[in-house]
């Protein structure tokens, strides 16, 4: 069964080849793309375009393009010499994405030529019709003569959209057991969460809150990752446990839940850690991805993730100071993590520091505390269900927000809960000077060696 293949833009890339509709001529481009492949499912995450200059088109007409060679090669030489991928790009402006029967003959005669040039087995081609602020898509990829249609086009930034092929229908969501969901964002709405695959890294106090939401959405694919095993005293906070299963593995128990539930959701459950290359590398062809972990170290795997595979990361945490029987105050946060966002270093909420430590082999780490070269092991933080699952559900919410665009357009990277005051605050944040966050040419890689630039990982 061939995979699915899907392609992921940032909003500055999909903005740029929107405006290209503006032209009522047809306009074409080469894509320069990373690939993330995980077997079952290919992702193109396009890291810019290379435009055909206006005099190397030999046609140019609103429904016709012939393009010399010399408009398209040089950009073949640069995605060989780069390791990326190419993809012909064109638009049918004011008409329907679908391609034609000339752009079945235009792909048949660029697909060598992309092959061999580029290094690549696979030829794609992508094209955008309509109207530049109501774009349809259509996209389609060769392996060998039959074409495999491009699943969705998935576009990160600020908001987070999935359009999808207009020659290809995704899973569709049943409309019984969502009706009133149905009545709030559409059948159409309702298809979208049935065909996103989400990541959710912790399954404790927020993470089961998180996986249980998300379930009832009708998210039909989620992957969950956790190290951890459920102790009593997590149960009165951890979403589908019991005392019973105690010593059992959190990734377990939220499959045993999400199974329970009877919606038809598929949970990977993968028991380790994010600051590890196997379990990080399970979430590449993820839509969306949920932090729901208190180590600084996975943290910032994940932001490096989230730009060069052009997936959103929205990252939770809770913290309630007490001194052990009046509490203080109650702080939630919800980070948005996207090209166009500061990562979670430049938002200052992870500490490099804290995050070489905790890479350490835990012997070595202990000996270097008491040394006092590094921290020792923190005792555990207060935790209630009210509050984890509070933050929980907002950051659900806000994935829902930037989905579907309800809302400020101008919604905030980061929203901080005084919980305790009452009080929801925003705050914008912008990246440190050099910071691959910043720096758009390094977005949307794909799978380059060493994996996210780190040549040695901990076992």
């Amino acid at each position: 069964m061939p995979p699915e293949i899907s392609a992921a833009f940032s909003d500055r890339i999909w903005e740029e080849l929107c405006a290209a509709l503006e032209r009522r001529e047809e306009s074409a481009a080469v894509l320069l793309a990373g690939v993330a492949n995980t077997g079952d499912r290919l992702i193109f995450t396009i890291n810019r375009a290379v435009w055909v200059p206006d005099g190397h088109y030999v046609e140019r007409t609103h429904n016709r393009l012939k393009i010399a060679s010399r408009g398209w090669m040089p950009a073949l030489k640069a995605a060989a010499a780069e390791g990326l991928h190419p993809i012909f790009f064109h638009t049918h402006p004011g008409g329907n994405a679908s391609p034609s029967a000339l752009d079945d003959d235009v792909d048949c005669a660029l697909a060598q030529p992309f092959r061999i040039r580029a290094g690549v087995d696979t030829y794609a081609s992508i094209i955008l019709g309509g109207e530049p602020e109501a774009p349809s898509f259509s996209g389609r990829a060769y392996r060998g003569v039959d074409a495999v249609p491009i699943h969705h086009a998935r576009i990160v930034g600020r908001q987070l959209r999935l359009v999808h092929n207009t020659a290809h229908v995704g899973a569709e969501a049943s409309t019984e057991i969502h009706d009133r969901q149905v009545l709030a964002f559409g059948q159409a709405g309702q298809d979208i969460l049935a065909n996103l695959k989400i990541g959710v890294i912790g399954a404790g106090g927020t993470g089961s809150a998180v996986i249980e939401q998300l379930t009832r959405l009708g998210v039909r694919r989620l992957v969950v990752i956790d190290d951890d095993f459920l102790a009593s005293s997590n149960v009165s906070r951890v979403y589908g446990s019991s005392i019973g299963q105690a010593r059992e593995a959190k990734v377990q128990i939220a499959a045993h839940n999400v199974e329970r539930i009877g919606l038809g959701t598929e949970l990977n459950a993968i028991e380790g850690r994010v600051t590890r290359k196997a379990p990080l590398e399970k979430l590449r062809d993820c839509d969306v991805i949920f932090g729901c972990t208190d180590d600084h170290a996975g943290r910032i795997n994940l932001s490096r993730l989230c730009f060069q595979y052009l997936i959103p990361l929205i990252d939770l945490g809770v913290v309630i100071d007490s001194d052990g029987s009046n509490i203080r105050s109650i702080t939630g946060r919800i980070t948005y993590v996207a090209p166009g966002e500061p990562c979670l270093v430049c938002r200052g909420t992870v500490d490099v520091g804290v995050a070489r430590d905790e890479s350490l082999d835990p012997q070595e780490r202990t000996r270097l505390a008491e040394e006092g070269y590094a921290r020792g092991l923190e005792e555990p933080d207060p935790s209630v269900i009210a509050y984890t699952t509070l933050v929980a559900a907002s950051g659900v919410a806000d994935l829902l927000e930037r989905q579907f665009g309800f809302g400020s357009p101008h919604i905030s990277g980061e929203m901080v809960l005084r919980i305790a005051d009452r009080k929801v605050k925003g705050r914008s944040g912008s990246p440190q000077d050099g910071h691959f966050c910043g720096n758009a040419a390094t977005w949307g890689l794909g799978d380059q060696t060493p994996f996210l630039g780190q040549a040695v990982w901990p076992e």
